[in-house]
């Protein structure tokens, strides 16, 4: 042990080297304890327990003899951890200790800023001759890759490769994204990221959040503890069972968390370090998921009932125990039938939103009451007709009705709730039907005759808005649309569903069949529309209007629950960023481009709502909470480096 520094000096990093080599020649004592420290450290890794055991099988001080008996595996180079000496089937420890410098500081995403590090930082931090010679800004970086990602022709190659930039260079994925986000949005989530989860498995390359599956059952806490990161504030987890209108995509359904994320920090300034996105994979019903050799997760049928609500309910304690009450769990993309139950059973005491039930809400009340400032009137003048009663379809009916009730007054939501018709595959929700009705359709069944299709239920109920969420392509058919136009000087059609291939109906047949009189907006991006010599540019009505800064005001505030007060807050939020110019250009939402500026508003009225009703943990309250939530976003520009 007598030399053992001298061992260690040959073998640490050379910034290690040289600190202590210095302390020697100055005969100072932080040698004397760092040799201490060291030899404490080394007899730990020789002593064969613990994660550092394998030291001891494959210690530096092994001999180079054999090199090829066995099936062992030799190089040139001294084996100093041991993995050249081990045979194929034996395992090694992959051991990672390094400062941030050199070769590791490039390869850590956080960190790393490829031709933008200075002379400077080359030099301070080991990088001399590791990069090509020039030093490039960070702008002129964005614009190469700008470049480089307008070359792919195919939507999930552009996909890939911004995927890959967020793996490699975090600041600058951000920086792209945030500065051309109304271009690359489609991109990196919805229609785009429909087509990436279906083909996750061939187009994997390296885990980009946590999987928690049957198999960690009675261990979820454990798994919780392997995420590197400590301070996490946002988590969207999905089952992957119904991925968009595609479906049960198993645990493919990475791609959704993966990007809602994403979008978490570029439009809602939530820090990428505090955002977890996690798949929990109980199998999948999918028969040609099941059968191909490349899918990712448990190959098994997808479990129901008592065994999948056993490990939501270890889910959600291990993350109440790990992270504390105010982390916000955001569920994405489960069926309707768990979407509903999982939402009531953990609200009252879980700091938990559902993007499809109250985020899509939300959004689409935003556009109702922005719509209303061109059709006249509030909401409780109008009727809507919704056609699709899944999470979705009824999220925004009973968010409308709330809204009525809050706006009349003397108006209860029983009664508020009269104003909304709800279609689904069997036709038109009326109350014959009680007893085939799933319980949260009941509330919408109205006395009426049936109608089976429709076309039938808009000419009986006259509705001013058709909303559509049921997942069916071109179910608003030109005599639909004709026939609101008939009734309706300015009808609203909101064709919600994703992807573009379930859409309702196009931009372009909206505003033609009805002769450019339409209030249109949609769930997926349509180019704009000409027609009659008039420009047309359609409204999406994507929920990252909402989720971003709906998050960021829960985590600004320290709201420990989430109710329907502050979710309506957010809608209205949303509607007040509207103005004039935006409706005569038929826009029900603002534009994308001032996203950042629209989530900070948000972020306050939620924020607001929170203190409010005495459910905000961070005090006190800041006086501006428009400035106070700009204060608190992440921004993507290079940091210099000491």
């Amino acid at each position: 042990m007598a030399s053992l520094s001298a061992v260690l000096l040959q073998r640490s990093s050379s910034r290690a080297r040289e600190y202590l080599q210095l302390q020697r020649a100055a005969g100072g004592t932080v040698a004397l304890h760092l040799e201490r420290l060291l030899q404490r450290w080394w007899c730990c890794c020789c002593s064969g327990g613990g994660r550092f055991g394998a030291r001891k099988a494959h210690g530096m001080a092994a001999s180079r003899e054999g090199d090829n008996r066995n099936g062992v595996v030799t190089g040139g180079v001294e084996d100093a951890y041991g993995e050249d000496r081990a045979t194929e089937d034996q395992p090694v420890t992959p051991w990672a200790v390094c400062v941030a410098s050199g070769h590791s500081l490039l390869r850590d995403p956080r960190h790393n800023k490829g031709l933008s590090f200075t002379e400077k930082e080359r030099d301070a931090h080991y990088l001399r001759g590791l990069l090509p010679p020039v030093v490039l800004s960070q702008d002129l970086q964005e614009k190469r890759l700008l470049q480089n990602v307008r070359q792919f022709e195919v939507p999930l190659q552009r996909y890939m490769a911004l995927m890959d930039l967020q793996e490699r260079n975090e600041r600058l994925f951000y920086k792209l994204l945030i500065d051309n986000v109304e271009e690359l949005l489609p991109v990196v989530y919805t229609p785009t990221v429909g087509e990436a989860c279906q083909k996750y498995g061939s187009i994997f390359r390296r885990p980009q959040g946590l999987y928690i599956s049957l198999k960690e059952k009675g261990r979820i806490l454990e798994v919780l503890r392997n995420w590197p990161e400590k301070s996490i504030q946002v988590i969207v987890v999905t089952d992957g069972e119904r991925i968009l209108g595609l479906g049960d995509l198993g645990c493919q359904g990475m791609g959704i968390p993966v990007g809602k994320l994403a979008l978490y920090t570029a439009l809602g300034g939530v820090r990428p370090s505090a955002c977890l996105p996690i798949t929990i994979d109980v199998g999948t019903t999918n028969e040609d998921l099941l059968k191909d050799e490349f899918y990712i997760g448990l190959k098994q049928r997808r479990a129901t009932g008592q065994e999948y609500y056993e490990l939501l309910d270890e889910f959600m304690t291990a993350v109440r125990q790990n992270y504390g009450q105010k982390v916000l769990v955001q569920f994405e993309d489960f069926a309707n039938h768990n979407a509903f139950t999982l939402l009531e059973k953990y609200r009252a005491n879980h700091l938990v939103f559902n993007d499809d039930i109250q985020g899509t809400a939300a959004v689409v009340l935003a556009g109702l009451i922005a719509a209303l400032k061109s059709v006249g009137g509030t909401l409780a003048d109008h009727k809507f007709l919704f056609f699709g009663a899944g999470e979705a379809g009824t999220g925004i009916a009973e968010l409308v009705a709330l809204e009525i009730s809050r706006q009349v007054g003397k108006v209860s939501v029983e009664e508020a709730r009269q104003k909304i018709w709800l279609v689904d595959s069997k036709g038109l929700v009326v109350a014959s039907r009680n007893e085939i009705l799933q319980p949260f359709k009941k509330r919408y069944a109205h006395e009426h005759e049936p109608v089976k299709d429709l076309l039938d239920a808009v000419k009986a109920i006259r509705p001013t808005a058709l909303i559509g969420s049921a997942g069916v392509g071109r179910s608003f058919t030109k005599e639909v649309i004709e026939t609101m136009s008939s009734i309706n000087e300015r009808p609203i059609i909101l064709a919600l569903s994703n992807p573009t291939s379930q859409s309702e109906c196009t931009a372009e047949e909206a505003y033609t069949w009805s002769q450019g009189r339409a209030i249109f907006g949609s769930g997926s991006p349509f180019d704009p529309v000409k027609y009659n010599d008039k420009l047309f540019v359609p409204a999406q009505a994507n929920n990252a209007y909402i989720f971003p800064g709906f998050g960021l005001g829960v985590v600004i505030s320290g709201a420990v629950r989430v109710t329907d007060d502050m979710v309506l807050a957010a809608a209205e939020g949303l509607a007040d960023q509207v103005t004039p110019e935006h409706i005569d250009k038929g826009l029900i939402y603002p534009p994308f481009s001032i996203i950042r500026k629209i989530s900070a508003n948000i972020s306050a009225r939620v924020a607001a709502k929170a203190y409010d009703l005495g459910l905000a943990s961070q005090l006190p309250r800041p006086k501006d909470l428009v400035k106070y939530a700009e204060s608190c976003m992440y921004t993507p520009v290079y940091r210099s480096y000491r």
